[in-house]
């Protein structure tokens, strides 16, 4: 039978699943994170003025130049930043189905991979009930013909015990017979001796 990584103890799969799960689940949170931090625009305070520095148009170099939010700017921006959120947002869109599609992928094979370990396991199994319900009934059979063989031979013993009982108590009788056939022709009965 071919041997792959399914062969691996019940416990010791159960572990490997988990942990390969657990790493999918740490990526797949992980890359949520790193996608929200790119995708997520500047925290605006409507009702509060904050600084911000910002590149001057008229000089080229790095210099910023501090420019307070108010209402009004706020509003622009909100603009532009509506404008280029649905460029984004259709983007994320794609990114989430596209990683929705893998993980479902993702999932689907590791379904795939845990029926096929289970239908290997509880296929082994029953062949092992099989060959143990085979071996039972091969040793009861052989327990079985020990058994009559057993009878067999008792029944053989007996037989031939019975036959020589017949035959002494035949030779018994006979014997006495004869002694008394002659105690009725001699007339003086048989001679025990009591020595001691």
């Amino acid at each position: 039978m071919k041997r792959n990584y399914y062969d691996l103890g019940d416990g010791e799969f159960a572990a490997a699943v988990a942990a390969s799960a657990f790493a999918i689940c740490s990526l797949e949170e992980n890359a949520g994170s790193q996608y929200q931090t790119k995708t997520r625009g500047p925290v605006i305070r409507p009702a509060e003025a904050a600084p911000m520095r910002r590149p001057s148009a008229s000089n080229h170099k790095a210099s910023t130049e501090i420019m307070t939010i108010t209402p009004a700017t706020n509003d622009k921006m909100q603009n532009g930043i509506s404008r280029g959120s649905r460029k984004a947002e259709n983007e994320a869109d794609a990114w989430e189905k596209a990683q929705i599609a893998k993980i479902r992928k993702r999932h689907d094979e590791l379904l795939s991979a845990l029926l096929a370990w289970e239908n290997e396991k509880k296929l082994m199994a029953k062949q092992q009930m099989e060959r143990r319900k085979n071996q039972l009934e091969l040793a009861m059979k052989r327990n079985l013909q020990h058994y009559k063989n057993k009878l067999a031979r008792i029944d053989q013993i007996a037989k031939g015990a019975k036959i020589q009982a017949e035959e002494k108590k035949r030779y018994e009788e006979s014997i006495v017979k004869e002694k008394s056939n002659n105690f009725r022709l001699t007339g003086t009965g048989p001679v025990t001796c009591f020595c001691f």
